[in-house]
């Protein structure tokens, strides 16, 4: 039961990793054209 619960937690933590790792490529993303866009005006 211990291997079982492990795993779950390292399954369930990756998941949360790689949800935050998209939010913040998003991000960078969305402020980085934004911030392309001011300058080119």
């Amino acid at each position: 039961m211990n291997i079982l619960k492990l795993i779950m937690i390292v399954a369930v933590a990756a998941g949360a990793l790689s949800l935050g790792a998209c939010a913040q490529k998003k991000e960078t993303m969305s402020t980085s054209a934004g911030t392309s866009s001011t300058y080119s005006k």
